[in-house]
Parts: C-alpha cells; sequence; structure tokens
C-alpha cells in the first residue's frame, strides 16, 4: 500500500511541475522587453536585451526600439520569417523619425523571407534575429546595412532607412 502512496505521490508532483510550466511561460512573456528571450537549443546564444526604454543597440548602425512585446522563441538564422512592415526614409526632423513613406506590405498577406539567406537588406537579417513572434520593433537601419550608397529606387543613395516590423510567424527551416 505504501508503494502505491509513493507512487501517487511522485505522480502528483510530477504533475505539479508540468502544471506551472504555462505559468512560468506566461511570466516570461509578461517580462517583455527585457525578459530573455526563449532560445531553442542550437538558436540564439547571445541576444542583446533591450534597455528601460526597449531600445536595443544590435550593432553600430542599427538601432531597434521595441514597441510591442512578443512571445516564445527567439528568431535564428535561416528560419523563415513572416513579417508585417512598413518603411519609410529616416528624417531626424519628422514626428518619430518617420519621413516620406516608402512601402508597406499592406497588412494582410505577411512578407516572407529565409533570415541570412541574402534576401534582403543586411539591417533586416541583423534586426529580425531574435525577434519574438508577435513582438513589433522600429529598425533604424543606417545606409551601410541598407541600400548604401547606390540606393534602390524609390529609396536614394545613402539612406537612412525606419522600418516598423512586427513578426507575425516564424517557421524553422526543414
Amino acid at each position: 500500500m505504501s508503494r502505491n502512496v509513493l507512487t501517487l505521490v511522485l505522480c502528483a508532483a510530477a504533475l505539479a511541475t508540468a502544471c506551472s510550466q504555462p505559468e512560468q511561460t506566461a511570466e516570461a512573456e509578461q517580462a517583455g522587453m527585457n525578459g530573455e528571450p526563449a532560445v531553442e537549443e542550437g538558436g540564439a546564444s547571445s541576444c542583446p536585451q533591450a534597455d528601460e526604454n526597449g531600445v536595443v543597440e544590435i550593432q553600430p548602425g542599427l538601432i531597434a526600439k521595441i514597441t510591442k512585446a512578443g512571445y516564445g522563441r527567439a528568431a535564428v538564422s535561416k528560419d523563415y520569417a513572416d513579417v508585417h512592415t512598413t518603411l519609410w526614409l529616416y528624417d531626424e526632423a519628422a514626428e518619430g523619425g518617420r519621413g516620406d513613406p516608402i512601402w508597406s506590405s499592406g497588412g494582410v498577406d505577411p512578407f516572407q523571407f529565409q533570415i541570412d539567406a541574402g534576401q534582403v537588406i543586411k539591417g533586416w537579417d541583423l534586426g529580425v534575429t531574435c525577434m519574438l513572434v508577435g513582438e513589433k520593433r522600429e529598425l533604424k537601419i543606417a545606409p551601410e546595412l541598407g541600400y548604401g550608397d547606390r540606393g534602390k529606387p524609390p529609396v536614394p543613395p545613402n539612406a537612412t532607412l525606419l522600418f516598423e516590423i512586427e513578426l507575425v510567424k516564424l517557421t524553422a527551416p526543414e
């Protein structure tokens, strides 16, 4: 009989531990911008953390401002990222730095690309890496991480870009 009680107690303890996992995940989600992103084995090991204002300096010439916290695992190289995005030319004098609007994915069908596959500008590959699903951020991208001194019409040469990006889905490569 005591063996059955011991088995029952161990099963209850295992179940209680398993049931507490969603609460821990919810706490991690509530940590939001300053919480550690969930990282799967082999995933992003050194995602820079946002300051108290939600700002992350990813590298010189690339600043992200997290405007909406995400959840789940962090985006890593070779993932397929589905995003909603809008691009403006950065204008320091304009409200929020949003100068002339250039392009928008439309907000209906997401734009999909593979991270680090050379499908987008370097600032995007670097700026979307470490994002969490549901996260929204503004990326301020210097020309050397954008279209450089050649530009790409309608983006003029040496333009600093401002993107608003929302990561709506991540898919690992097969």
